[in-house]
């Protein structure tokens, strides 16, 4: 009962707002279709379920710890959740706060992650390239902030959400990003205006899991599709569920083959690891020749996405 109840107060704050203006923390995501959507047809957007909410609490939770534990290192931050508006381009957010480093006033983001990210992220190109659309939205949010603060750089504090642990990744303002998105901004405004919806990016690392899937996939699934009755959907199904444990697996690889690449001999707990540089030999052939080896094969490129 205490869990049950737990999860019925979580659930209650899990709400439809409407979207007025393009939220810099959102800004980051390149599909113009989806923040026309927001905009526009906000009332049916796919919520988030109680999990989601419970990171989402977490993270505020962890922004707290984080501010505390500035405050006892006698770090100052001013401004905290300063509101920003850009009505130039209808861009809104709110900043975590503005540190106060080298006698100068820095906007800051705090940001809790898993270990795995946590090791990852070393520097603002591990987030403008990283593996979670969210993680790319970081430095499009932030960059916003420079941009309409007139600073020349920011900060993100990082925290572990296993070991505690914290980490400083500093961005100098990227006014190259910054043309890119007030071009978003401006694109997503026109279509408003003319009421109007852009063609999708179609692009699996940011239609997976979007909340307007079931109102932008349906519309390019067309009239002839075949309908399967068998055991797919439910294999499908299955790895849906599969999905979390194959990033961890991925993610706990990498680091695994970055800590053990040029240690020929390693005694880790129970593991014993070996290892060695090998050469592949390649050799060059000439054109005439090689043409008469080369085959043309055929593969099947498969995309999979939820289509509600």
């Amino acid at each position: 009962m205490i869990v049950e109840k737990v999860l019925e107060s979580k659930a209650r704050k899990i709400k439809q707002y409407p979207v007025n203006s393009n939220r810099a923390s959102d800004l980051g995501i390149p599909c113009v279709r989806y923040h026309v959507l927001n905009r526009t047809r906000w009332q049916e957007k796919s919520l988030h379920d109680v999990g989601l909410q419970m990171v989402f609490d977490m993270g505020n939770e962890i922004e707290e710890i984080v501010l505390k534990e500035l405050a006892e290192a006698g770090v100052k931050v001013i401004e905290q959740q300063r509101s920003f508006q850009w009505k130039e381009y209808g861009i809104t957010g709110h900043i975590d706060g503005m540190i106060l480093h080298e006698d100068k006033a820095v906007p800051m983001e705090i940001k809790s992650c898993s270990p795995f990210v946590f090791k990852a992220i070393n520097g603002i190109d591990d987030l403008k390239r990283g593996k979670y659309g969210y993680l790319r939205k970081y430095p499009t949010q932030l960059n916003l902030y420079l941009l309409m603060d007139n600073k020349e750089k920011g900060v993100f504090l990082f925290k572990d959400k296993v070991s505690g642990a914290i980490k400083e990744v500093w961005m100098d303002i990227d006014y190259e990003l910054g043309e890119e998105t007030l071009k978003r901004a401006e694109a997503v405004n026109a279509h408003v205006t003319a009421g109007t919806l852009p063609e999708p990016i179609n692009d699996n690392l940011w239609c997976d899991g979007c909340a307007y899937a079931h109102i932008c996939l349906p519309e390019h699934i067309g009239k002839e599709v075949e309908i399967d009755t068998g055991e797919l959907a439910t294999m499908l199904d299955r790895l849906e569920e599969l999905k979390p444990i194959v990033k961890e697996y991925e993610e706990i690889d990498d680091q695994v083959k970055k800590a053990v690449e040029g240690r020929e001999k390693i005694l880790a707990g129970n593991w014993l690891i070996l290892g060695k540089y090998m050469e592949r030999k390649t050799y060059d052939i000439p054109q005439e020749i090689k043409a008469q080896y080369e085959k043309i094969t055929k593969f099947w490129r498969r995309s999979v996405r939820r289509a509600a």
